[in-house]
């Protein structure tokens, strides 16, 4: 079996070798090769395939000096120690729309690991698709989540990344998770390859 993997093609797309498990916003399940190059420059005619407009943009895949801190900060409660790492966030929302009396951006510090339980808690982190948030259990960190590989399109979003597919070419941030990861793909993130949540501002529609 052909090992899966992901490579960034130096200004250009994302190559993805060996993957079967392509999905859209959706649902459906799109096509795949053997190796095929994913559209991250944003302005791709076929998304999420590229079709070479990343040489039209003149696309620059370098990280900016103006990208958040890489710092992943730990938030200690009784049963529970929660991890959070914001250069890595995709911004997805799930934690503050979902539990909100943990995670509450409103309030100094932002995240408070004794206000539920710890199942609910356990169960917000594992689904946060950016890996920025982790957790531990009496010094026992968050075990790898075993899951098939698969890339799954958000919707005028990154492309979600599950299964543990291998990524190179990427400078990982501090406790950055191997197993699950967003990619940018509208182009305009300050932590490329990865997703920083800049598709929100810039206002990205991928055109389905």
């Amino acid at each position: 079996m052909e090992k899966i993997s992901i490579s960034c093609g130096k200004n250009g797309p994302l190559v993805v070798k060996g993957l079967t498990n392509l999905v859209d916003s959706r649902g459906v399940s799109l096509e795949t090769k053997p190796a095929m190059g994913l559209c991250r420059c944003g302005e791709s005619k076929n998304k999420p395939y590229c079709d070479g407009s990343h040489k039209e943009s003149e696309f620059d895949d370098s990280r900016s000096p103006e990208r958040t801190a890489d710092k992943c900060h730990g938030y200690i409660g009784q049963h529970i120690t929660i991890y959070n790492n914001v250069l890595l966030c995709s911004h997805a929302e799930n934690c503050v729309k979902n539990l909100g009396s943990v995670f509450n951006e409103h309030s100094t510090p932002w995240i408070h690991p004794d206000n539920d339980n710890v199942d609910n808690i356990r169960a917000l982190i594992e689904s946060c698709p950016s890996g920025a948030l982790s957790y531990s259990i009496d010094g026992e960190p968050q075990p790898v989540m075993e899951r098939p590989p698969t890339i799954e399109i958000e919707k005028n979003g990154p492309y979600r990344v599950t299964g543990g597919i291998e990524l190179t070419d990427a400078d990982w941030g501090d406790g950055a998770s191997r197993e699950h990861y967003t990619l940018c793909r509208c182009g305009e993130s300050k932590n490329k390859p990865f997703c920083d949540g800049t598709h929100v501002h810039f206002q990205f529609d991928d055109g389905h």
